[in-house]
């Protein structure tokens, strides 16, 4: 997020009614910057939970925006959250065919961590994804290709830098998301799936999936909203469409839609 600037005028509503809530303001005319910060720092800890109640507030007003126009939308405030839990639950750790790892069933997949295939996937098209594989090149280089693969195993989930490559996993998949609710997806179905974390999970989970089930899905969603499906209909309908395809997991899956 970029700065924010406010007018002086803004400053000073900011003040009375963010600040003034916690601590006995003089009058408008008097404020100035020394006798607030004064104020600010007699009222200690109590002013700092009110900011911190009032940022939370602010944060949750933010998550329930939604698209505006096309290209431009705003993921969840549980989006981070809820992919992690895809990556932890449903999504494999590393595989590389250069390690000697099994093949069975990876088809033509090339070097692939958390369900991100380097290549055929093009994941270092972006900066977030050249970091991704930055970090397990630099593992590579320090400790050489044969100490690499003896630590980093099929399956192998990043050790000391697993929360690093889910974070940075979790903000690749999100662009991929928000192409397809761009293309796939219209307004009032995008405020539906963002506002329900059993749903936002299942469109999360469908960008692993690829755009032709995600389009799949966002298309049966739609047809729900217009029927008037409540958001607890609409997470059944999300497993039943599930059920009719051939992927995988879809009990697992079924379960953490139902429990998000």
């Amino acid at each position: 997020m970029g700065k924010v600037f406010l007018t002086e005028n803004e400053l000073i509503d900011l003040i009375k009614n963010v600040v003034g809530k916690v601590v006995d303001l003089p009058n408008t005319d008097d404020i100035t910057p020394k006798n607030v910060l004064t104020k600010i720092s007699n009222a200690g800890a109590e002013l700092k939970n009110k900011v911190s109640d009032i940022v939370d507030k602010f944060r949750g007003e933010k998550s329930k925006e939604t698209k505006t126009s096309k290209g431009k939308s705003y993921v969840d405030s549980d989006w981070m959250s809820i992919t992690k839990k895809v990556i932890d639950k449903l999504e494999g750790g590393y595989w590389n065919p250069k390690c000697k790892h099994p093949s069975s069933g990876m088809g033509r997949s090339t070097e692939t961590m958390f369900g991100l295939d380097r290549y055929n996937g093009a994941i270092e098209r972006t900066e977030d994804g050249k970091e991704f594989f930055e970090i397990i090149d630099q593992q590579k280089e320090d400790l050489g290709m044969d100490k690499f693969c003896k630590k980093w195993k099929w399956l192998y989930r990043g050790g000391e830098h697993e929360e690093e490559l889910k974070t940075l996993a979790a903000k690749i998949m999100k662009n991929a998301f928000d192409r397809n609710m761009d293309n796939f997806v219209d307004a009032e179905t995008e405020r539906r799936i963002k506002g329900n974390r059993g749903l936002l999970l299942h469109m999360s989970y469908a960008t692993w999936n690829g755009p032709g089930f995600f389009k799949k899905f966002a298309n049966s969603l739609e047809k729900g909203v217009k029927k008037g499906m409540s958001d607890k209909q609409l997470i059944e309908l999300a497993i039943q469409d599930r059920s009719s395809t051939g992927l995988l997991n879809k009990s697992k899956v079924a379960n953490l839609i139902k429990n998000a």
